[in-house]
């Protein structure tokens, strides 16, 4: 039977330099620094979308909140709207600018990535058409999900979800919202060279894999965002957070578990006291607002354990 090690119960700390693009920490930091954030991702909507794209505004770690205290909200690592020609000339008019979200996703969650779209989908709508407006309006919102495994088991590169009417797949029916799921290591369909190239980038973000002018240049932004020391502190900070977070809960778990091991042998106590430490560790997620979904994937990160373990911790102490 696989154990626990109570030795193991947090990530193991990897310098700053190390971390590749598809790290939710330096993706999300390559998005927020003012410096290299609207380049980064013009470049990668150019490529990912084959069009050009000149301008882009973003606002990272934008927060969305259900619509009351009892729902879960979402934090988005991108906000991002595409910048019209008439924008750009116009401060009145009245733009129709497609909202973008992306983000990578080392956590596996397979089999609930589609409700997870179809909620971030529900809450950005609810932001982004204000009383009064039609609901022609409504800007197009696509989501992007950078992916290191296979979402659908097809071994395909992209992944292009819309709605559709079933009985008539011809019948027009643009609501006009898209997910985008891109898996790193696919090899069906027909994606663009670029794509294949940029991909292999993100999993695996080094010089090596610089193989295009586009790839160069967020290259460069990426090194000019690793050399920062704003993003240096950010980073501990991060890490700290993290591993505070798991330390208070095995702690009080395996003081615990050494108590019961007086009694109960140190073997069984220290397995009690483990899984106090997990039952903690949820309790402090839900303290600090984090959704049982994103719970379930800290989970995952954090333990040594396995999906049906998880859910039943998650159904025991959620």
């Amino acid at each position: 039977m696989n154990k626990t090690n109570p030795h193991t119960l947090h990530r193991e700390f990897r310098n700053l330099k190390d971390l590749n693009l598809i790290d939710n920490f330096l993706f999300q930091e390559m998005l927020s620094q003012k410096e290299t954030g609207e380049e980064f991702a013009r470049i990668l909507l150019c490529t990912i979308l084959e069009k050009n794209i000149g301008k882009v505004k973003i606002i990272p770690q934008k927060n969305i909140l259900g619509t009351g205290t009892d729902r879960h909200g979402v934090r988005l690592d991108a906000y991002i709207e595409t910048i019209s020609d008439d924008e750009q000339t116009s401060l009145n008019a009245q733009i129709q600018s497609d909202i973008y979200d992306i983000e990578p996703n080392n956590s596996y969650e397979k089999k609930s990535l589609p409700r997870r779209m179809r909620y971030y989908h529900g809450l950005i709508d609810t932001q982004v058409l204000s009383s009064g407006i039609d609901y022609e309006n409504l800007q197009n919102v696509i989501i992007i999900v950078i992916l290191p495994y296979d979402p659908f088991s097809q071994n395909r590169m992209v992944y292009t979800i819309r709605n559709q009417c079933i009985e008539d797949p011809k019948v027009p029916y643009d609501d006009g919202a898209t997910k985008i799921f891109l898996y790193t290591k696919g090899t069906e369909g027909n994606p663009s060279q670029a794509l294949k190239d940029m991909l292999r980038y993100i999993e695996k973000t080094t010089n090596d894999n610089v193989t295009n002018q586009s790839i160069e240049a967020i290259n460069n932004l990426v090194n000019k965002v690793k050399c920062s020391k704003e993003v240096g502190i950010n980073y501990m900070k991060s890490w700290e957070y993290e591993k505070m977070i798991t330390d208070r809960a095995t702690k009080a778990g395996l003081e615990q578990g050494i108590e019961q091991g007086i009694e109960q042998g140190i073997e069984q106590g220290i397995e009690q006291g483990i899984e106090q430490g997990i039952k903690n560790f949820i309790s402090l997620c839900k303290d600090v607002n984090l959704s049982e979904e994103d719970t379930r994937a800290k989970l995952l990160q954090k333990f040594s354990l396995s999906s049906e373990k998880i859910e039943s911790y998650i159904a025991k102490y959620w």
